[in-house]
């Protein structure tokens, strides 16, 4: 059984913003290994708010949306709050949604098997093509390297 089978899907009728989407899309790979440190959280932190979706959100309004994004995480699992996201995440953003869980899963050097799984369901849930998912990881494998 895999992170979004059907026992996994959301019983709550959250929907989310755009940003929160994005921010849940990294929350769950950050949480696909069971564990979420302050580290992990730092890191999203410093990646959303380098990109222009984020421009105008203080850390402050970061971390009240994570705040809500772990309470649906803790009541839902990894599979109710990507179900909430997906359903919340414009077409165009997903590439970009599945770019930064794959570069957050490479970040500590090593891709757990809970990460890769995580991973390999995500690109079908978001509709990311073979072609583009392979050129993703591979363009994060080399980012990543040290």
């Amino acid at each position: 059984m895999g992170w979004f089978s059907a026992g996994n899907t959301p019983s709550s009728s959250d929907t989310f913003t755009e940003q929160e989407a994005f921010l849940a899309i990294a929350l769950a790979t950050s949480a696909s290994d069971g564990n979420i440190d302050e580290s992990e959280v730092k890191g999203i932190f410093a990646y959303m708010l380098q990109m222009r979706m984020f421009d105008g959100i203080e850390e402050k309004q970061l971390s009240e949306m994570l705040k809500k994004l772990v309470t649906i995480l803790e009541n839902e699992q990894v599979g109710g709050l990507v179900a909430v996201a997906k359903s919340s995440l414009p077409d165009e953003l997903r590439e970009t949604a599945f770019s930064c869980a794959v570069d957050i899963a490479f970040a500590d050097g090593v891709v757990e098997d809970s990460e890769k799984e995580l991973l390999n369901e995500l690109q079908q849930i978001l509709e990311v093509s073979d072609e583009i998912g392979g050129k993703i990881i591979e363009v994060m494998a080399i980012k990543n390297r040290s």
